[in-house]
């Protein structure tokens, strides 16, 4: 009984440091000084195409719940569209470009400048489901209504936030982005940054962690079976 008491006590233990059923998976340090912008024409950032980062998780199964990305508009009006992609796409220089598409939320308003757009998708589970993140996926925002060269963009990010981990901030990304070139399903490219800043937009993301209570029990089953192969063995 001693030891089962002293193997139940280290579940207890588990239990209470279990990360949190939810938060930001991934996140920037950057103060957002800086921004990639769109045009008005093809050959000055592909007015009206898309752009953004691909993020990579430990693992799959987060459940998504809604994100922030920060952008810089010269003069009010025209819109944004937020798109999420598994990255399941076509390879291209050896990457998996994005594919599948799990969310799109179009006309999303753009104020003049430096602001934050937020997308809380909790109140849309009900309806249209959860989203379970892959290991690999694309965050990418295509504006639209520029009036001037550079006129609107996304603001850069710089370094991938390490805070929290392992329960928060989990994601990480590359030093590059996927932007696209047409309209087909392979038209992507690998971007870098000119400025040589490193090539991450400034977007947060939050999810639900996946399924900590079961690990939770896990821990607890396997503390009570131990405890009784040991007291099997002593009679």
């Amino acid at each position: 009984m001693i030891q089962l008491s002293k193997l139940a006590g280290v579940a207890a233990i588990a239990l209470a440091t279990l990360p949190a059923l939810g938060g930001t998976i991934y996140s920037t340090t950057g103060l957002g000084t800086e921004f990639y912008g769109v045009g008005t024409s093809i050959a000055n950032g592909h007015r009206g195409l898309e752009y953004g980062d691909e993020i990579r998780l430990p693992s799959e199964g987060y459940v998504f719940t809604g994100l922030t990305f920060d952008y810089y508009s010269a003069s009010l009006g025209g819109s944004a569209k937020l798109t999420l992609y598994s990255n399941d796409g076509p390879l291209i220089n050896g990457s998996a470009a994005p594919g599948t598409k799990l969310l799109e939320v179009p006309n999303i308003g753009l104020s003049a400048g430096l602001n934050t757009a937020s997308f809380d998708y909790t109140p849309f589970v009900s309806q249209f489901g959860e989203i379970k993140l892959p290991k690999a996926f694309t965050v990418t925002v295509s504006l639209s209504g520029a009036s001037t060269t550079s006129d609107k963009g996304l603001l850069v990010g710089g370094a991938v936030n390490t805070a929290g981990r392992p329960n928060t901030n989990v994601g990480g990304s590359a030093n590059d982005f996927w932007q696209k070139t047409g309209s087909g399903s392979g038209d992507w490219a690998l971007r870098q940054l000119s400025s040589g800043t490193e090539a991450n937009f400034k977007i947060a993301v939050s999810a639900n962690i996946p399924e900590p209570t079961t690990v939770a029990l896990g821990v607890v089953g396997a503390a009570f079976l131990g405890a009784s192969a040991l007291r099997r063995s002593r009679r």
